[in-house]
């Protein structure tokens, strides 16, 4: 069992690596003025929608909701990165290290929700206003950290993915693009979660992020702080069950290749 201590350590050490992927895929140029813009430019379009519409509540409803789902593009980008290790001859050296597998790439793709937190921070304050949305000022951090959870918590459903594209690693871009669309569908971004049948609106909340819009909604709808916080702790429940997952995926894909009955080579 690994201790709180090598978790932390193992998680450091992994941060690295994502650190520096990062600084490979961006250049801080190509971050603000190509991933940012583009990703501006997709919430812009969706929130669009709710104009032709003609129904203010539905703009609110889907500018906020199209701010959050950036996290979702952003964060479910692990998926692929979780399978980069298998490309770059570095699988065969993890599979035979001691290390928790999980609690590895948990670290291995971070840059991805720290980069998340930054852009959906951007579009959930900067791009509202123009749509009629105003936040107060003390609003503004109660919002961030939101965001910050969200992204968060998020990533730890993407783990539990990454794990399955591990194994099936030429589907990578494919089960992350799927994947995408169905949060995006059902969490309550686009149309309300109750517009789905029940077993649909049950899967919805399980995802961490319909609870992070929730929380976002009542934040700008001026609801009580408890109403935020209970959003926000059945958010950090649905983490902490994907995260559990996760982990538990990760450990059996690696015994399996460590016994020779599934290569990750």
């Amino acid at each position: 069992m690994i201790t709180p201590v090598q978790a932390a350590r193992t998680v450091r050490h992994a941060a690295v690596i994502a650190r520096a992927d990062l600084g490979v895929v961006y250049s801080w140029r190509t971050w603000l003025f190509g991933w940012l813009i583009r990703l501006l430019c997709q919430m812009v379009f969706y929130s669009l929608v709710g104009v032709l519409v003609g129904d203010p509540e539905y703009t609110v409803h889907i500018v906020l909701g199209a701010a959050v789902m950036t996290c979702v593009a952003e964060t479910m980008l692990a998926t692929a990165s979780t399978c980069w290790d298998r490309h770059q001859g570095t699988m065969g050296l993890l599979t035979a290290s001691p290390v928790e597998p999980g609690v590895f790439y948990f670290g291995r793709s971070l840059q991805w929700p720290a980069s998340a937190t930054a852009t959906t921070s951007i579009a959930l304050l900067a791009v509202p206003p123009f749509f009629g949305i105003a936040w107060e000022w003390h609003q503004v951090p109660v919002l961030v950290g939101i965001v910050v959870l969200t992204c968060l918590s998020t990533y730890c459903m993407t783990m539990l993915v990454a794990s399955f594209a591990l194994v099936l690693s030429e589907a990578r871009n494919i089960i992350s693009a799927i994947s995408t669309t169905c949060v995006i569908a059902i969490s309550g971004a686009m149309v309300p979660v109750e517009f789905w049948p029940v077993p649909v609106q049950w899967i919805a909340q399980a995802l961490p992020v319909t609870h992070g819009l929730a929380a976002v909604r009542a934040v700008e709808a001026g609801a009580p702080a408890s109403a935020v916080l209970a959003s926000v702790g059945l958010m950090l429940l649905a983490a902490a069950c994907w995260l559990s997952l996760a982990l538990v995926s990760f450990r059996q894909v690696f015994a399996r290749a460590r016994t020779g009955n599934g290569a990750l080579d």
